[in-house]
């Protein structure tokens, strides 16, 4: 049979497997499992729907997995590789943390591209932006109204409005070469200086025109002062009332930029504060303690700048240290101390004793559904987190991921049956292991974690992208599948499952900013976050295939892709026009007709894609 027959005409014909087994197009997708085999060959005609029922609860399955690796393990990692670089808050924020936000987003492009199905890229990223500058940023809009600040505001669009135009031309065009690829990585450097020279001179002009700090006179607590006797001959002295001279500095308010982390995700483990003035606590040693990370470090950056008690980003000592009763109390010892096998089990589960008990039915049902995926991330990613206790150093866990990481690692690239030199590869990395474990293990304890504990953190970063790398490439290849069965192109795709998919963090994690005090860091991350994602979602994929290949990657431009780039500039030009008539005071009419605006880009999208017009 010719090889360049379309993999969906298998609908056609009786015989679908043997129609898959001599079809070379259905056989494109790069993923573990065999989806096409399973449904046209492994089951039986009869029970065919039933396996594509399972197939999308395995991609449900799938997605939770993507985003709780990039939020809950990437996320941490990368937060300690800036600190050990010494990197500030402004770079880490629009480089290594803005990199953790989009890792789903990029990865799939990166899978897809790899599969040679670059309008599923484009469908994801455009749909994603699309999702994110209406949806996302309506709901923002209608759930707290707010005054937006111009200047940041409108780079980030302008910006975003240029990246989508040169996305459209390249399709259009039906050809990138390397330049375009290295192009769109450029452009993304450019935004980093614009945002770091704005910042300094932001800084700069605030600086000058601040007003003086205003100071107050504190009285002693006590009444009378305790004075020495006074000498033979000499006056007594009067007891007198000690006076202190104390200045208040602010400690910001929601700037995305004095935050220096324009991006951020959402922790899927469960609510957090955001009320970085509230009495803290360090929980004992628990994988799943490490989540507070992720919005307070937004404001915990924001007051750093003027506090000098967020100086090295880290929360003041601990006011509350009581341990919950209901929850970890059962594990602690005598002395108020987890035994060490107390403390692994306590890592190692993978639902969250201590939140478990205040939580709704349908979240403990969604920990119960990611639990498996959770426990496998668990003991494979080392995570160092500063926030928790002991910075989540765990002695028998940590020796363990010395064995597990790698060989997770070399299992997930297919090189498990590799040799050096007639010696297996995985042997090697065995005896590599042993050997750093048992150094591990002669100069460490169990009560405090080691001078070289953040180190953990980079293996934590490799370990968290090739499992990012490898969970994006199953969706796509999933979404392959389902696109055949259900007779969906790629751009629909796109734009619509991976889209959502990959955008319900953003859509919590800003949502959640805004309604606890922060609407203009959320609405920063509604425009800065999908900006990002174009640029190194596009840039890197391509530019990778491109070398390898040696020759420019050829695109396929249909109605939906001008579909897709009008809808997107049209919002993001309406929102312009808008804020600017508003004077950037963002109000809730406003945030409606950006709802109203997807909700007519969806309806066009799939009246075009079923042939209606």
């Amino acid at each position: 049979m010719d090889e360049s027959t379309e993999c969906i005409a298998i609908h056609d014909t009786a015989a679908k497997c043997d129609f898959y087994l001599k079809t070379e197009s259905c056989h494109s997708s790069q993923g573990l499992l065999d989806y096409m085999y399973f449904l046209f060959c492994y089951l039986q005609p009869g029970y065919s729907w039933g396996g594509v029922v399972l197939c999308i609860l395995w991609l449900l399955i799938l997605f939770i997995g993507l985003g709780v690796t990039a939020d809950d393990f990437l996320c941490p990692s990368l937060i300690v590789i800036t600190k050990t670089l010494r990197l500030s808050q402004n770079i880490a924020g629009v480089t290594f943390l803005a990199f953790g936000n989009g890792a789903p987003d990029i990865f799939s492009s990166v899978a897809g591209t790899e599969q040679n199905r670059p309008e599923l890229v484009i469908g994801t990223l455009f749909g994603a932006g699309i999702f994110v500058t209406s949806v996302v940023a309506g709901s923002i809009i209608v759930s707290r109204p707010f005054k937006a600040m111009e200047r940041p505001f409108l780079r980030d669009i302008i910006f975003y409005v240029c990246a989508a135009f040169w996305t459209y031309l390249r399709f259009y065009y039906g050809e990138v070469t390397l330049w375009h690829s290295i192009g769109f990585v450029s452009l993304y450097v450019l935004y980093i200086l614009v945002v770091i020279i704005s910042r300094i001179i932001y800084n700069r002009y605030k600086s000058k025109n601040a007003p003086p700090l205003p100071e107050i006179e504190i009285e002693a607590p006590c009444d009378t002062e305790v004075v020495p006797k006074p000498e033979e001959g000499a006056e007594p002295k009067q007891n007198v009332k000690k006076k202190v001279s104390v200045t208040f500095e602010p400690t910001g308010d929601d700037n995305p930029e004095a935050a220096g982390v324009v991006l951020r995700r959402f922790s899927f483990r469960g609510s957090i504060s955001i009320n970085t003035h509230s009495s803290a606590k360090k929980r004992h040693s628990s994988v799943h303690s490490h989540h507070e990370h992720v919005i307070k470090a937004l404001t915990q950056s924001v007051a750093s700048h003027h506090n000098p008690a967020f100086a090295n980003g880290h929360l003041p000592a601990p006011l509350d240290t009581q341990t919950s009763k209901n929850s970890l109390s059962s594990l602690l010892s005598s002395t108020g101390e987890l035994s060490l096998l107390r403390e692994f089990i306590l890592h190692i589960f993978p639902i969250d004793t201590e939140s478990w008990p205040d939580k709704k039915l349908i979240f403990k049902l969604f920990d119960i559904i990611k639990a498996p995926v959770y426990f496998l991330l668990i003991i494979t990613i080392p995570v160092v987190d500063y926030e928790n206790d002991k910075n989540n150093w765990c002695r028998p866990l940590n020796i363990i991921h010395i064995f597990t990481s790698p060989a997770f690692v070399l299992f997930a690239l297919g090189k498990y049956d590799k040799n050096i030199n007639n010696f297996p590869l995985w042997g090697i990395i065995l005896i590599i292991s042993f050997v750093v474990a048992v150094i591990v293990f002669f100069t460490s304890k169990n009560s405090d974690s080691p001078a070289y504990h953040c180190f953990y953190g980079y293996v934590g970063f490799a370990t968290s992208v090739v499992w990012v790398y490898l969970l994006a490439t199953e969706i796509v290849s999933l979404l392959q599948t389902i696109g055949i069965v259900f007779r969906l192109s790629d751009t629909i795709l796109g734009l619509t499952v991976l889209a959502w998919g990959n955008s319900i963090g953003d859509f919590i994690s800003n949502l959640s900013v805004a309604r606890q005090g922060y609407p203009r860091m959320g609405i920063s991350a509604c425009y800065g976050g999908p900006l990002l994602n174009l640029l190194l979602g596009i840039g890197i994929p391509y530019t990778v295939v491109i070398v390898k290949n040696g020759r420019p990657l050829r695109l396929k431009y249909d109605k939906l892709i001008t579909l897709l780039y009008g809808s997107l500039t049209t919002i993001l030009l309406t929102t312009i026009i808008t804020m600017t008539i508003l004077r950037f005071q963002a109000k809730r009419n406003f945030g409606i007709l950006l709802i109203c605006m997807y909700l007519t880009f969806l309806t066009s999208a799939i009246i075009l894609e079923t042939g209606v017009i």
